[in-house]
């Protein structure tokens, strides 16, 4: 069974590239108004027809847009966001009425864009009088779009069609998809699903929406549950208003963390940065800030809390660096240390496990490879308060139009073999060079580090007391039980390397293909098509799960 796909607000593509990898879907039809996103989407996709212009300027959406199964709509989004600096009114007030006085021109051309949500049901109600209505579709949107005074009249429109509905927060670095590549960025977003009450059958939301979780309390991995922390509430960002939790009622509600795929897998690490002491022109001192919090809080051994009540305002609080006192201890451990760096074996040796830096390194020989792994940085440069550095082991914060994401990590290893190395220099997150028994041909460029107290080791359960390391471990049990607690010195921020990413590093963190080609020449259009873009991974995972409710066939969860 062919199901034909209508992509409304297409943009470059990413919610038909993730539809048409579920089985049976094809693209038919596509519609923006921006000449670059359209000339993007018909290069990708071919098969479909194309129209470029505004879609509110069409008398008759019937006429214009043929009848298709799947509808996807993705209504701009800049008019709905509160991020913008601007006093937000779409909660109190209907579209262009109720104005105590003359709305500037900013202002009209907000709720202008805030209207293309009454598209979705003119298309929806133009198929229905023609007889041939939509059997399924998805309205995708920022998450403040719930807070619309007129959602509840806009979802009882779709509803009264014939159609049930389903309200989705999801964020896209949760999506597992079939086909698709992972996304390792952090994006919440709300989607309206709706299918068709004829069908006779509800999508299996469970099977699509619920991530691999692994649970500490039973030691399994399972299909962790969303769970709103104010019960009335059904939208919301990831750990500010949602968590997930093992299903498993002797857990208790245990929360859990699913998996994701960290930033790192975007970024490109042979594109070499420049030295932030050597830049002609200063970064700004917020962006300076930024990668001075954030070396300090990951380039350094850093406590947090781990257990009890784990819920904060945003991911990070709860951590503070080893040099800080440590926070209000209560009869619960809750209490664990993290430690950069760490020397790891990269292969083809016997030794198997990750060292920290402060440990006595391994015997050298001919054949062992170890790499150094620090956690580089990605910093908002944009020149808004609140942003923070994060560390490329956790996924991408969300892309917006404009490149405001830079990176900054710690240098590199350089040979120093005579007559020259084929290799050159390599980052610090790349395996070391061959190590030879011609002695030591290796020269670290980075900032000195020591250690600058004694390290010890803390045990992190029952009773016991901290004991310096020169001294026997106590008895091991059968759990983790000592902790190993050092310290890095400062960094010198002229050393750190700083770049910003680039359109083909968006383009991974966005989950679309090395190959999708994003036509425009500039950096900046690039940056904003892509921006703009859905998840195709989203895309995937949410219209499979309507496509099995229209066609009763079970889609394998895994390829």
């Amino acid at each position: 069974m062919t199901l034909k796909l209508l992509d409304e607000f297409s943009g470059v593509g990413g919610s038909t590239e993730g539809a048409t990898k579920v089985k049976g879907v094809e693209a038919k039809f596509a519609a923006n108004h921006n000449v670059q996103a359209v000339e993007s989407h018909a290069a990708n996709h071919p098969t479909a027809d194309h129209y470029l212009g505004d879609i509110q300027a069409i008398q008759d959406v019937g006429d214009y847009f043929p009848p298709c199964d799947l509808f996807w709509s993705s209504p701009a989004c800049p008019a709905w966001t509160d991020a913008r600096g601007v006093k937000r009114t779409f909660d109190k007030v209907n579209q262009l009425e109720l104005w105590a006085e003359q709305p500037t021109e900013d202002e009209l051309k907000a709720m202008r864009s805030r209207a293309l949500m009454e598209e979705v049901v003119r298309y929806l109600r133009a198929m229905h009088d023609k007889g041939k209505p939509v059997l399924a579709g998805v309205v995708e949107n920022v998450i403040q779009c719930r807070k619309w005074a007129d959602w509840d009249r806009w979802i009882r429109e779709i509803e009264a069609l014939g159609y049930e509905v389903k309200v989705i927060a999801f964020n896209s670095m949760h999506a597992a998809p079939r086909s698709s590549r992972r996304a390792p960025q952090s994006r919440c977003r709300l989607y309206v699903g709706y299918w068709r009450k004829s069908l006779k059958r509800r999508p299996d939301w469970d099977k699509w929406l619920r991530p691999k979780a692994y649970c500490p309390r039973h030691d399994g991995v399972v299909d962790a549950v969303q769970v709103f922390k104010n019960p009335k509430t059904d939208m919301g960002r990831y750990r500010s208003q949602y968590v997930y939790q093992c299903p498993q009622t002797s857990c208790r509600g245990q929360v859990v963390e699913p998996g994701v795929l960290p930033a790192a897998a975007a970024i490109d690490w042979s594109i070499p940065g420049q030295r932030i002491g050597d830049r002609d022109k200063p970064l700004a001192d917020k962006t300076i800030a930024r990668i001075q919090a954030g070396l300090a809080k990951y380039a350094r051994p850093i406590t947090l809390e781990a257990a009890g009540n784990t819920f904060e305002r945003r991911p990070g609080v709860r951590t503070w660096p080893v040099d800080a006192p440590i926070t209000t201890q209560t009869t619960t451990a809750t209490k664990a240390l993290a430690i950069p760096p760490l020397l790891v074996p990269a292969g083809g040796t016997w030794r198997n496990e990750a060292t920290p830096v402060t440990d006595v390194m391994g015997a050298r020989t001919t054949r062992e490879n170890d790499a150094l792994v620090i956690p580089p940085l990605l910093v908002p440069v944009e020149g808004r308060d609140g942003k923070e550095a994060s560390p490329a082991d956790a996924p991408l914060r969300t892309q917006t139009t404009r490149n405001e994401t830079g990176l900054a990590w710690l240098p590199f290893i350089t040979p120093m073999r005579g007559g020259g190395d084929a290799e050159k220099a390599r980052p610090v997150t790349d395996p070391l060079h061959a190590v030879t028994a011609g002695g030591n041909h290796h020269g670290l460029v980075a900032p000195p580090a020591a250690i600058d107290w004694e390290t010890i080791l803390v045990p992190y359960y029952g009773n016991g007391n901290a004991r310096p390391v020169s001294e026997p471990i106590g008895t091991l049990s059968t759990r983790d039980r000592y902790a190993v607690v050092n310290g890095i010195a400062d960094i010198d921020l002229d050393d750190v390397m700083f770049r910003m990413l680039e359109p083909a590093e968006i383009q991974a963190a966005m989950a679309f293909p090395s190959t999708y080609l994003v036509l425009p020449e500039a950096k900046r259009d690039k940056v904003r098509l892509l921006g703009n873009a859905v998840t195709p991974p989203v895309a995937e995972i949410i219209i499979s799960a309507l496509v099995e409710a229209i066609t009763g066939e079970d889609l394998e969860r895994a390829a």
